[in-house]
């Protein structure tokens, strides 16, 4: 993996260009240098020499003075030179379709990656408008963009080498990313009128360009995504209908590929603890290895470590938004990953031989990393995408039900970077078990005062949606819920104690209704998706011993709302109505049990009870317990893009973009 500048070094085969000796490297470098400062000063070094483009682009592309030359000229200089730029372009349009020489072609596309990535990073008061009037003019955009596109796609699928083909396809990223906002790249719209999905394809499945697959895939998302809220897109359309199985195996497989080499930056920072907690010593000294520090104080390298995380994860994350859009829109996709999970009876149970079963294990997995560092606006970008990519998943009934079944468990390494850490699981279980975790995980490690409350309404979303998918069908989950419920209760408690420095309201109701809804689910209907009687109990238990906890949020919650009415003079709907989400079942269990506890505290005058005789309490007194069944515990509304996620998704493309032009090169 070698560290990006999107455009692969091309190498120099032409000996016979410069006499041989110690200096020809310098003497050729020299020689481009010169040549350029002339196109830079205006003037035309081709005038009177009609094999100058030839020699020209025979000589190394010096990148470095270009970029260099490019920064540090100004909108208004890069204006007058126009008629060089024009020529620049044209002229290697003219190798790239025209010449049989391969290091021509090379260098050609090279210098034009650089010149317009030199182009585009330029503040222009109107983007599209002054780029295009600067690399063709206005009067030409419609002859030469075309002949451009059409003249890239048929390098990606029949360029002479290996190379000539990535360079293509890099010169294709360099164009369609010149703007973050792709969507205000006008010259985008071309490439729309010019489709290259086919010749993407090609790219994604042929054995000679596989291995540089990720740039191909990630592309498509991001041209699926041009515009698709506005008009038709050719591109998600064809991405949406692929039925190509192969083709559909071998994005899974560099998705894969690309989440293990993801999670791996996380576990560069620091190993996974799989029994206890990491010792301070152990950070220490892992630390000072990495930053070649000695006897650093436990709160320096605390922070050192929170660094490192911060600017993760990999910019190769942006594979994400294309796997997100063939889970949204592709049926044949889900299908595969559904037949993915065989059984493990079944001959292709074996991982080393699955590899669309290697691509969800590997996405889970990655996924459990991210969300349990999420600590920056990009982070959270990545989080949500993957939060609705199995929000999708887990709503799609025959994909749910192999992820509940135990006779196709699978073996998940999950991030246990963090205390608090949930129970060790060695050895394979049901995929919803390890996506309860991962969003168990979610809960508790990111709870901060400027709380994410869209994140984990997606979250609980993801945890009801199982839930109910597990009531419907009576199925029973191993599971260790108790954590589950914890985490709930922990997550109430941290809102109401907080709820004043918190702002948005609705966002607070929307999050308390998700776990109380969640909570009645499992009181009302425990017994049919609950492994065990204990885990009933415990249920109980939980809830009990935190009675004060759900005082306050009837108390706060209330409170605010009515004087938020009183504000704003309009009636306002209270969070916590017990008939829509029902906090009055969760009041009567804290009542009752409480009840029970002051008589076995009485009858024994005892000042304190054991948490195993509050257990013996709630298993003897549930038949005394009368509760009303909330309606409707387990309905939700199926995800839909349009029109809640448009604003996210346009955000979501732009950091993509960024970090796809500014991320690694994958080999």
């Amino acid at each position: 993996m070698s560290k990006d500048t999107r455009i692969p070094p091309t190498p120099s085969n032409n000996p016979g260009l410069l006499r041989q000796g110690h200096g020809a490297k310098a003497a050729l470098r020299e020689k481009f240098v010169e040549i350029y400062e002339s196109f830079f000063k205006g003037i035309d070094p081709a005038a009177g020499n009609p094999y100058f483009w030839n020699e020209l682009f025979l000589l190394k592309v010096n990148a470095p003075y270009l970029s260099q030359t490019l920064a540090g000229m100004s909108e208004e200089k890069l204006l007058k030179i126009k008629h060089n730029i024009n020529l620049i372009l044209v002229k290697s349009m003219e190798v790239m379709s025209q010449d049989n020489n391969s290091l021509r072609i090379m260098n050609a596309i090279e210098t034009l990656c650089v010149f317009l990535q030199g182009i585009f990073s330029k503040r222009f008061n109107n983007f599209s408008f002054e780029v295009i009037n600067l690399l063709t003019g206005l009067d030409k955009a419609n002859d030469v963009f075309p002949r451009l596109i059409e003249t890239i796609e048929r390098l990606i699928r029949g360029g002479e080498t290996v190379q000539i083909r990535h360079l293509a396809l890099q010169l294709a990223v360099v164009i369609i990313c010149g703007n973050s906002n792709i969507n205000q790249n006008s010259i985008n719209e071309y490439f729309i009128q010019r489709d290259m999905f086919d010749a993407l394809i090609e790219f994604i499945v042929h054995p000679e360009t596989i291995h540089l697959a990720y740039d191909a895939i990630t592309l498509l998302g991001i041209l699926a995504n041009f515009k698709k809220h506005e008009s038709t897109n050719p591109y998600l359309v064809k991405l949406s209908t692929l039925k190509d199985n192969n083709v559909l195996q071998k994005i899974m497989e560099v998705l894969g590929s690309t989440c293990v080499r993801c999670r791996s930056q996380y576990t560069d920072i620091m190993a996974d603890d799989d029994a206890s907690k990491v010792s301070v010593s152990n950070m220490l000294s892992y630390v000072g290895g990495l930053l070649y520090w000695n006897g650093p104080k436990p709160g320096d390298v605390q922070s050192d470590i929170e660094g490192l995380f911060a600017k993760l994860p990999s910019p190769n994350a942006a594979i994400l938004l294309t796997f997100y859009d063939l889970i949204n829109t592709n049926k044949q996709f889900i299908s595969i990953i559904a037949q993915s999970i065989t059984p493990r009876d079944s001959p292709s149970t074996e991982i080393s031989d699955n590899k669309d079963l290697q691509c969800m294990r590997d996405f889970l997995s990655f996924t459990s990393y991210m969300l349990q560092h999420n600590r920056s606006p990009r982070t959270a970008i990545y989080t949500k995408l993957c939060l609705f990519t199995i929000l999708i998943l887990i709503e799609n009934s025959i994909v749910c039900s192999y992820f509940c079944d135990e006779s196709r468990n699978v073996e998940i390494k999950l991030c246990r970077q963090r205390p608090p850490q949930l129970p060790y699981v060695n050895g394979p279980r049901p995929v919803a078990s390890a996506i309860i975790d991962i969003m168990v995980s979610f809960v508790t490690h990111n709870m901060r005062r400027k709380l994410q409350f869209d994140l984990y309404s997606y979250a609980l979303s993801i945890i009801h949606r199982i839930i109910a998918f597990l009531n419907k069908y009576q199925i029973r989950l191993a599971y260790h819920w108790v954590e589950l419920w914890r985490a709930l209760i922990s997550l109430t408690k941290f809102i109401v104690t907080n709820i004043n420095q918190m702002e948005n309201r609705d966002d607070i109701e929307d999050v308390l209704h998700s776990i109380i809804r969640i909570l009645n689910m499992g009181i009302t209907y425990g017994d049919t998706f609950l492994p065990d009687p204990p885990s009933y109990d415990n249920l109980f238990y939980e809830i009990v011993r935190s009675a004060e906890v759900f005082e306050q949020v009837t108390l706060k919650v209330n409170l605010q709302s009515s004087e938020r009415s009183t504000m704003d003079s309009k009636p306002q709907r209270s969070a916590l109505d017990a008939k829509s989400i029902g906090i009055s079942n969760i009041k009567s269990i804290c009542a009752h049990f409480s009840s029970k506890i002051d008589e076995w505290k009485e009858s024994r005058r005892a000042q304190s009870i054991s948490p195993s005789q509050v257990l013996v309490i709630i298993k003897a007194n549930y038949e005394t317990l009368t509760l009303p069944t909330p309606g409707k515990l387990g309905y939700y509304t199926p995800y839909t893009e349009i029109p809640h996620q448009v604003a996210f998704l346009r955000q979501a493309l732009r950091t993509v973009v960024d970090d796809f032009k500014g991320g690694e090169i994958i080999t």
